[in-house]
């Protein structure tokens, strides 16, 4: 596992620095995409200090070119990528009347050309290498609707479609592919936190025992809530 290599957006915050703390710690490579700032920066310093080596990258995956450079810079200093966690989000909460066209275009940017930019820029160096796992975070709001959230939803939605498409891509190169609808968790994502609400870094354990089970199994979509569900399908 110590060569093994980790990309994770949206990984200066939230999950994605909660599951980069745990794959660290269990000796893996970690590199974090976010957009940068004083929040990367403080996730990397305290990334340092634990096994694995940490490579931050500032950008924007709502740019092709962006990721592309990313990725490359991944292949350059690790020479793999074995997991891929499509984690960064974004969302404008507002009814369809509110909401801009720009929002709209913002976060079908992020939360959904981002996965696909990124996951067509790790899957040549996945093939070449036989194996690889692609990670795409959803939201029970990809499993239900909600009030004022058309795009988000939209967007979390399209996830369930692109994950198997990549699926069947990936299969005869061992590229395996998994959705992931969590729910409440104790982020800045919510206003209130509840003491109920999911931990990141439980949840970044749960991503850690996926992707190292048998290369022969796959878990093709998982819905993880709280214990109480306030709702949550």
């Amino acid at each position: 596992m110590e060569n093994r290599v980790i990309i994770i957006t949206g990984g200066s915050d939230g999950l994605g620095s909660g599951t980069a703390k745990v794959f660290a710690q269990e000796g893996w490579n970690v590199v974090i995409i976010s957009r940068g700032g004083k929040k990367l920066e403080r996730v990397t310093e305290e990334l340092k200090m634990l096994k694995g080596k940490v490579l931050a990258i500032p950008a924007d995956i709502s740019k092709a070119e962006q990721v592309q450079s990313a990725v490359e810079k991944t292949l350059k200093e690790f020479g793999r990528i074995d997991v891929l966690m499509n984690n960064a989000a974004i969302d404008y909460p507002a009814s369809i009347e509110e909401l801009t066209i720009e929002q709209w275009d913002q976060i079908i940017g992020v939360n959904l050309s981002g996965v696909f930019y990124t996951s067509k820029a790790v899957f040549p160096s996945m093939k070449r290498q036989n194996s690889g796992y692609i990670i795409n975070v959803s939201s029970v709001a990809g499993k239900k609707g909600w009030p004022n959230a058309t795009a988000y939803c939209a967007s979390k939605f399209a996830l369930t479609g692109l994950t198997q498409a990549l699926n069947g891509e990936g299969k005869p190169y061992n590229i395996r592919c998994s959705v992931v609808y969590p729910g409440g968790m104790d982020t800045n994502w919510h206003e209130e936190r509840q003491p109920d609400f999911l931990n990141p870094e439980d949840v970044g354990r749960f991503f850690f025992h996926m992707v190292t089970q048998d290369p022969r199994f796959v878990v093709n979509e998982v819905v993880i809530t709280p214990v109480i569900e306030r709702g949550y399908p």
